[in-house]
């Protein structure tokens, strides 16, 4: 991707006249496109600064070169000094997201070494307006993209990306990153101080900002964070549907189905056993003919648009399921294959759980 693709303007605050530049609050002074969103200002670090509390690679809260050129931002997420304010930094994009547009949400933050705490909640929220609270306090929302494990951001040594997807609705305009969950509901941790650094550790949770972006993207295999923190994918649905002997052979079949770990084609032993299952009533049943159907997710069906290795994913579900019944016993005149993809979901709700009952091959009586 280019840095045209990217809808955030001065995404790594390379963009600002840093010659004045002394103290913390002054990036709304000094760098163009962004400000706060409350009432507390923003602080701005670049290299070969004179004063060493906003100064690039050391400066009074730690030391950090920068993820991308040779400037970047910093922000409060949390604080037990009720003198220093949470920060939100907020961005009018180079243009509104399109409805139903797959977009890229990235940002790279590292924990301040003198931080005595860390803290989760920290994550991009989009709005179709500016916003702007008028006071200090914690602007408390939703976040539109945050680590998928809501973890505690604690990490020094480095940078470290959270990033995400969204689905534009046509009126997102504005970016707001910073920490958006309130103190009691947040995950605090105490930190120690790293080696080679002395004097006392500040009373706050304190991250350096860089390399905002926001790019369109066509599947989630184009939205990666570090691979140590992609999404758990291997999650595979288990029917909570409970088979008595009241049910007639017909009822069982009904709601009876394969699922499917993430892009995954090959079936569980559960899902094995359910062929099983369903062969022994094929033999049992010799009038009956069958419609094995394959699914796939909405992800996956989005995945195939750009890797032809999963392209079909359903169709490829359900031949080798038709292929497993033969196997077992079933002529293969009584089955027949169809494929419906994303379009026939067993939930729309957009979670976890949701996407695994869709990852499914199901079957029905031809009548």
């Amino acid at each position: 991707m280019t840095a045209q693709d990217n809808l955030v303007p001065n995404g790594s605050f390379e963009d600002a006249d840093v010659r004045r530049l002394k103290n913390y609050g002054q990036l709304t002074e000094f760098a163009e496109a962004w400000f706060p969103v409350t009432e507390t200002p923003l602080d701005l670090f670049a290299e070969g600064m004179k004063s060493e509390k906003v100064n690039i690679p050391s400066n009074l809260y730690g030391k950090q070169d920068a993820s991308e050129g040779n400037h970047y931002a910093g922000f409060r997420a949390y604080s037990k000094n009720t003198r220093l304010y949470r920060q939100y930094y907020q961005v009018k994009l180079t243009e509104s997201l399109e409805e139903n547009q797959m977009y890229c949400v990235s940002f790279d933050i590292s924990l301040a070494d003198m931080s005595r705490y860390a803290v989760n909640g920290i994550g991009a929220y989009l709005s179709d307006r500016k916003l702007a609270q008028g006071n200090t306090g914690t602007f408390v929302t939703q976040p539109s993209v945050q680590h998928h494990a809501y973890k505690v951001m604690m990490f020094y040594d480095g940078w470290e990306t959270v990033c995400g997807t969204v689905i534009g609705t046509g009126e997102e305009e504005y970016l707001i990153i910073g920490a958006f969950t309130g103190d009691s509901d947040m995950d605090i941790e105490k930190i120690k101080r790293p080696s080679g650094f002395t004097g006392a550790q500040e009373a706050h949770a304190y991250y350096y900002l860089d390399n905002i972006q926001v790019h369109a993207v066509t599947a989630k295999s184009q939205c990666t964070c570090s691979a140590a923190d992609e999404v758990e994918e291997d999650l595979v649905y288990g029917s909570s549907v409970v088979l008595n002997e009241n049910m007639s052979d017909a009822e069982r079949l009904s709601v009876m189905a394969v699922y499917y770990a993430f892009l995954k084609r090959g079936s569980t032993g559960a899902g094995q056993q359910t062929i099983a299952t369903i062969a022994e009533m094929m033999a049992a049943n010799p009038g009956w003919r069958l419609r094995v159907v394959g699914h796939a997710d909405d992800d996956e069906f989005n995945e195939g648009k750009i890797n032809g290795r999963y392209a079909s994913l359903g169709e490829k579900r359900a031949n080798i399921v038709v292929n497993a019944l033969i196997e077992a016993g079933v002529p293969a005149d009584r089955l027949v294959m169809e494929a419906r993809e994303n379009e026939d979901p067993a939930s729309t709700r957009d979670t976890d759980i949701s996407r695994a009952q869709n990852r499914r091959v199901t079957f029905e009586l031809i009548q």
